[in-house]
């Protein structure tokens, strides 16, 4: 009798463990959508980092390739990029602004593979690389983002070949420098004239966003926006020569504006920006820092005239009391 008890006891407790085992196998082996779920919430305070949980296990490291969609691309990593496309079959971005060799090379080696990229950045160089890009917009053909800014000799025939083998363009960023005018900027917004960037408007008729940051030269007053485009959602003329005369321009062409930022442009008044205010009626967000001919109570008059506005960055000569900030804020736009 005590050996049947025995052999009984043994048995629960091999029913036991076995049940323990099986649900934490369950547990473990979640549907492949879940773990992908979970691991973009661990990670997206993190730049979408998934190295460690790459490393966890084989089904892991599969998950993980599938989700990482942009990749920075190094002098060292020019030998693997077989592998590295083989590997990460789901990009769409690709930054090469810190590649140090020849970006002509790379971009008509980038070209051979079938990736369906939608955004390149080929910034911080010293020379456009026309031949390249060339090679890889004849295979790619899906690019909606193309980041140019600090490029030391840009100029507009550049512009034209991006108009030309880029016509789905989105956004285009073409800035140069977030400090004082230097030699180099100047060789940048030189080369870059109020034609050039027309006709840029005029054949990448979807461009939404557009950045012509450090662009001190170009004025755009001679820009033709009506013909040009319409569908503008957000343009940076930060640190540029526009004034009045071109707001006014601006405003009446692109009614669509969700932002647009002025920061540091001298030449513009609060006339200008009334008739931004008065003609773009979706604007959500306006910068004005350090724009110095413009008088602070326009702030007031931005709130009041334009409910859709959400954000404005004050120009420096405003000035109101806590009381005052309270009440203006008071109807959802935050001002700083």
């Amino acid at each position: 009798m005590k050996k049947k008890r025995k052999t009984c006891l043994k048995s629960s407790q091999q029913q036991i463990t076995s049940s323990t085992t099986t649900t934490s196998t369950n547990y473990y082996y979640l549907p492949e959508e879940c773990w992908e779920s979970i691991f973009i919430f661990l990670v997206k305070d993190k730049d979408n980092d998934f190295e460690s949980l790459s490393i966890v296990s084989k089904q892991f490291l599969s998950i993980t390739n599938r989700l990482l969609f942009s990749l920075k691309i190094c002098y060292t990593m020019r030998p693997l990029l077989s592998c590295l496309f083989k590997r990460f079959t789901n990009l769409t971005s690709l930054n090469i602004s810190s590649y140090g060799g020849d970006l002509n090379k790379l971009l008509i080696e980038i070209s051979c593979f079938p990736l369906n990229l939608t955004s390149l950045n080929i910034s911080k160089q010293r020379h456009f690389p026309a031949d390249g890009l060339q090679a890889f917009s004849g295979k790619i053909t899906t690019l909606t983002s193309l980041f140019c800014s600090h490029m030391v000799f840009f100029n507009n025939s550049h512009l034209f070949l991006i108009s030309d083998i880029f016509p789905l363009l989105q956004e285009l960023d073409l800035s140069y420098n977030n400090g004082p005018i230097n030699i180099h900027s100047w060789k940048h917004c030189n080369g870059i004239s109020e034609e050039g960037i027309a006709q840029m408007l005029r054949k990448c008729i979807n461009i939404k966003c557009l950045n012509l940051t450090g662009c001190s030269r170009v004025k755009l007053f001679g820009i033709n926006f009506v013909v040009s485009n319409s569908k503008l959602e957000m343009l940076n003329l930060t640190r540029t020569s526009v004034d009045d005369e071109t707001l006014y321009v601006i405003s009446k062409s692109c009614c669509g504006l969700l932002k647009l930022r002025l920061k540091g442009c001298d030449y513009i008044t609060e006339n200008g920006v009334k008739h931004v205010i008065k003609s773009c009626t979706q604007l959500r967000e306006i910068n004005l820092r350090g724009c110095s001919k413009v008088h602070g109570y326009i702030v007031s008059y931005m709130v009041f005239s334009r409910p859709s506005l959400k954000m404005i960055l004050a120009p420096p000569c405003y000035c109101f009391s806590p009381k005052e900030m309270k009440y203006l804020s008071s109807g959802g736009c935050h001002i700083c």
